[in-house]
């Protein structure tokens, strides 16, 4: 029997794409931007959320300090009484460093009319993270993004909530995993990031053993940097892809090829700066196009 007030914890509408694997260099934050700028083009309202200190996935659409910090909100005001309600000023911007500390965090506007985005603070979530872990304050942690996108704002304002994720387990890491309503995972075509999927799918399992309400959806698994000239990871995706394999039905195809031209078109002095601006038969944009629609149509599949 359900617990209603646990089934009052399902989103009415949103929709949370947390883009996860512990493994690093697997093409998350490419991947974030990429299907960011694709569910744009495709008249969504997105919230890019970057919770990796690296800070990669904001600087793409936030004007990031050299420190790692974010700048200074353009709405921010010192005087606001409300900020009296708070455990502790802000500091000007805004991180999701803020959104764990205090709860509260104002997204940034961007370039793009219908992107919001809450950026990751490069020493700030780090401190955060280890006090966390001293302090046994977890499970708080892993429950509250979920609570935060409850909020009236983010089910009217937003339509899709994109989650870039560090390369490592932490209660940041599984907060966002908490939050989502679909997870999707890269992985290379190598022995030992292939062996590491095992634990993504436990992670994917066990989350899903949580919930009363809605399910968490495994969008799929997406390989990347795959280079089909390799033998060997010609034959690692066969056998994942082979019938009666544990992902054959969760294999997202076309693979990712052209990582590097995917990150070169997001860089600062690209341009064009996205890629879905470049020419029609640029190989790398078909092949995004390609595996963002199929992304798309996962996330949206309830759209009629």
């Amino acid at each position: 029997m359900v617990n209603p007030a646990q089934e009052e914890f399902d989103y009415p509408s949103l929709k949370v794409l947390t883009i996860n694997n512990h493994k690093g260099g697997v093409g998350k934050t490419s991947l974030s931007k990429i299907i960011t700028e694709y569910f744009l083009n495709k008249g969504k309202r997105v919230l890019g959320v970057d919770i990796d200190p690296q800070c990669n996935f904001s600087a793409r659409f936030v004007e990031m300090r050299d420190d790692g910090s974010p700048p200074i909100h353009p709405e921010f005001n010192a005087d606001d009484p409300d900020w009296d309600e708070l455990p502790y000023p802000p500091p000007g911007y805004w991180s999701i460093s803020e959104l764990f500390k205090i709860g509260y965090v104002e997204p940034y506007s961007t370039q793009y009319q219908n992107l919001k985005f809450i950026p990751s603070h490069k020493t700030e979530l780090q401190e955060f993270l280890d006090q966390v872990e001293k302090i046994n304050r977890e499970e708080d942690i892993v429950n509250l993004m979920r609570t935060i996108f409850l909020d009236e704002y983010y089910q009217d304002e937003i339509d899709v909530v994109v989650i870039d994720t560090p390369p490592q387990a932490s209660s940041l890491t599984a907060s966002a995993v908490r939050a989502a309503t679909h997870l999707l995972i890269p992985t290379e075509m190598q022995e030992d990031s292939v062996s590491g999927m095992a634990d993504m799918a436990q992670l994917w399992e066990t989350e899903n053993r949580s919930r009363i309400g809605d399910r968490l959806n495994l969008v799929g698994v997406l390989p990347t940097k795959y280079d089909k000239s390799s033998a060997a990871q010609r034959n690692t995706y066969d056998d994942l892809n082979a019938e009666g394999s544990y992902f054959s039905d969760k294999l997202i195809t076309p693979p990712m090829r052209y990582l590097q031209t995917y990150a070169n078109s997001s860089s600062t002095y690209a341009n064009p700066q996205s890629l879905f601006e470049m020419h029609d038969k640029t190989p790398a944009k078909i092949e995004a196009e390609q595996f963002c629609d199929v992304i798309y149509k996962r996330v949206f599949s309830d759209e009629r």
